[in-house]
């Protein structure tokens, strides 16, 4: 139940929808879920240790401002151990993982013409957790996966501002899929560069989106430092 209520919390937080300094009670989300308190404690605990919760003692538990250090260093490790994953992919997948590869790159294709962009975030990250699994490396993706969260809260970000990438993310995954394919180590780790970046350019990403920046400094300055009035709305509807 804690990682049911950890994954939730996690989710809204991730995608946005519980804003930096929106103030959690242990109690309301217990009983919002018609749970005991003690697993959403330890929910709490976990995303605190994350970096998620920011927890202001005898002040109440709030949605932590969003970092740009720890966002970058997210992009660090996510850049690391993705290249090092397609070049174990391109030695070690199977006819199945190219399948599934081309499976979710078509599902991509169907998303972005329906212009079902929360939908193609999700076939986007499968895409990735496919490389991993084709690399025999599924352990690695859930490091990736759990120091991404400010990745991708800054990705949610910028889908809400309508900065999007689509046709040139298939294009990439389409380039990386051929290298994995033909079993071309070098273009593999090529396209998957290419794909994922530098920390150079995200940096000049973001200063290419002004408008995203104001609003992240707007938002990071309304984590509080008491505990918001009891019968105030303290998660998301």
């Amino acid at each position: 139940m804690a990682n049911r209520i950890y994954g939730l919390l996690r989710k809204l937080i991730v995608e946005v929808k519980l804003l930096p300094g929106r103030a959690l009670s242990e109690k309301e989300i217990a009983a919002l879920l018609h749970v005991s308190k003690t697993p959403v404690r330890e929910a709490i605990i976990r995303l605190s240790e994350d970096g998620f919760l920011k927890v202001v003692p005898q002040g109440g538990t709030y949605v932590a401002p969003i970092d740009v250090q720890r966002y970058m260093e997210a992009c660090f490790i996510r850049f690391k151990l993705e290249e090092g994953a397609v070049i174990e992919a391109t030695k070690r997948h199977s006819f199945e993982d190219i399948a599934r590869l081309k499976t979710c790159l078509a599902e991509q294709r169907t998303a972005a013409e329906d212009e079902e962009f929360t939908n193609f975030f999700l076939l986007d990250e499968e895409f990735h957790r496919t490389i991993f699994a084709a690399a025999r490396l599924p352990g690695a993706w859930s490091v990736v996966n759990q120091a991404k969260g400010e990745m991708d809260r800054m990705r949610h970000l910028k889908r809400v501002f309508a900065v999007r990438r689509t046709e040139q993310v298939i294009s990439e995954h389409e380039a990386i899929v051929v290298a994995i394919e033909s079993g071309d180590v070098e273009a593999a780790q090529q396209a998957v560069a290419k794909h994922l970046g530098s920390l150079e350019s995200k940096i000049a990403e973001l200063s290419k989106n002004p408008k995203i920046w104001a609003y992240i400094e707007q938002i990071n300055t309304r984590v509080p430092k008491k505990r918001a009035p009891r019968g105030s709305k303290t998660v998301a509807e």
